[in-house]
């Protein structure tokens, strides 16, 4: 969850609404997500933090973690979720419902149609964010029991007095040998929410408390996560993110990225999908024929009127809209042809604009095939939010969710002929590209401007036009770290 493409921070925030998106209660009401760092200075939170450390400070030692000083201010990070379910199912037994799935169930995801997660391994980004490894969970549901309480901590396999103990240990009311049970006790959710500054009062949801958190996670951090990644749904009305005091939402995004100062989005970015959104409500501009799932779209496929008519219009500076119909078959339904579809947008690009390619599967964005199908003179997006379809392309993704992989274990078990479906989905801005944008001519006063030059007038001899003002007492040159002399031969 630190690697090249996303660092700790951007991870923790696309697994956090990831999962807060799948749990949505109604697709009429946005949902809520509010990330918060704070800082335990008072003697009560203070105590309820030194209190949880002391059955997991042998464990630490014996994995050479370092225990935080009881003394010294415990630095959290809270995540809460509204407009959301909560995590519903079994709390005492292992089923396929979302609380086994989040404390009980590893490597294996429940998850499948258009929800984010596959692996069952994107919850340890949580854990992985505090330096004692541990996360607590106060979850609300409509079911019984209404409050759930539970913590847990992903260690590695250790010894404690000579006793070999499992990497994963859990905060909860004991059973026996039996998996421990979550609290439902009111004096200790009450203490957890006093100290941590938790806002859930009634409505369903999760919140996360992740304990003395990395110092490298930060507000800034998240912001600038939250703008990078989700500014698709959060745009189209359909996510609000409040970080600390900072509110982002439709109204409020511009703002925000420019108090940021960042370069996470572009401003001509931004007005393109701001453009993108207002056109889904529209029909599109063309529907390929279904034989373009077996061919390369070219005006032969498409005919020289038609080609000829998004040629000109893509000339003239419109954005096209043009849906992509596929044919997908799942193992289980039969083998039997599905039909779906992914939309494509493309623009394009003003000279001296920074383009940027969009690549969206349901709620997320997924950026490493953002930058393999980056067009360098075009605005375009792959939007892929039908259910079928981004079913399929999120069993192809890494656990991160930053790529796809035509040869991942689930695309193979579960579709027929996946690969190929992936293959052209990713090919597709390319193939229209090449015919939309094929011999348009377009100014660029800076294209050459690395083979030529104008020299820059001297002045002429007695004359101080064009010449600078140069002061008579000015200090010895620095001497030239290197010298090159010609010699003879």
């Amino acid at each position: 969850f630190n690697n090249d493409e996303v660092v700790l921070a951007e991870a923790l925030v696309r697994e956090t609404i990831q999962n807060s998106t799948d749990a949505r209660l109604s697709e009429a009401v946005p949902v809520r997500v509010r990330f918060a760092i704070g800082t335990a200075d008072t003697s009560g939170s203070q105590g309820f933090f030194a209190s949880f450390l002391e059955g997991l400070s042998p464990h630490l030692n014996a994995c050479d973690i370092p225990v935080p000083s009881v003394s010294d201010p415990a630095r959290f990070l809270t995540i809460e979720d509204f407009g959301t379910t909560g995590l519903k199912g079994a709390v005492g037994s292992k089923d396929d419902g979302q609380f086994c799935g989040f404390w009980r169930r590893f490597g294996r995801s429940n998850k499948k149609g258009s929800s984010g997660g596959r692996w069952g391994l994107g919850k340890l980004v949580f854990s992985s964010s505090s330096s004692i490894k541990t996360v607590i969970g106060l979850t609300r549901r409509a079911e019984a029991p209404a409050v759930c309480l539970m913590g847990q901590a992903i260690l590695r396999n250790h010894e404690i007095d000579g006793v070999e103990t499992d990497s994963v240990g859990f905060w909860c009311v004991k059973q026996g040998s039996k998996n421990g049970l979550p609290s439902t006790d009111a004096a200790l959710c009450g203490k957890l929410v006093g100290s941590t500054g938790l806002s859930r009062k009634e409505e369903t949801g999760l919140s996360l408390v992740v304990p003395y958190v990395l110092p490298d996670i930060e507000p800034r951090h998240l912001i600038s996560a939250t703008l990078k990644n989700y500014y698709f749904p959060i745009l189209t009305g359909r996510l609000v993110v409040t970080v600390n005091e900072a509110v982002i939402d439709a109204a409020t995004f511009d703002q925000v990225s420019t108090a940021l100062g960042g370069d996470s989005i572009s401003p001509s970015a931004l007005a393109f999908v701001r453009e993108l959104q207002s056109l889904r409500g529209t029909a599109p501009h063309l529907i390929l024929p279904k034989s373009w799932q077996g061919a390369p779209i070219t005006g032969d496929l498409l005919g020289i009127e038609l080609s000829t008519s998004l040629r000109e219009r893509y000339k003239a500076g419109e954005m096209l809209y043009i849906r992509a119909p596929l044919a997908v078959r799942l193992k289980k339904g039969g083998d039997s042809a599905r039909d779906t579809y992914i939309d494509l947008f493309l623009k394009p690009s003003q000279v001296g604009q920074r383009s940027q390619t969009l690549v969206v599967r349901g709620a997320i964005t997924v950026p490493t095939e953002g930058k393999k199908a980056h067009l360098t003179d075009c605005h375009a997006a792959v939007v892929a939010d039908d259910a079928l379809i981004s079913q399929l392309l999120g069993d192809a993704e890494n656990p991160a969710h930053t790529q796809w992989n035509e040869r991942a274990e689930k695309l193979r078990v579960n579709w027929s002929g996946a690969h190929l479906v992936l293959r052209k989905v990713r090919s597709v801005l390319h193939e229209i590209h090449a015919l939309v944008a094929d011999r348009i001519d377009r100014d660029d006063p800076m294209a050459l401007v690395d083979f030529f030059s104008i020299s820059k007038p001297q002045p002429t001899r007695g004359s101080n036009k064009g010449s600078s003002f140069r002061p008579k007492d000015l200090p010895a040159a620095r001497p030239k770290p290197f010298r090159i002399e010609k010699r003879a031969g």
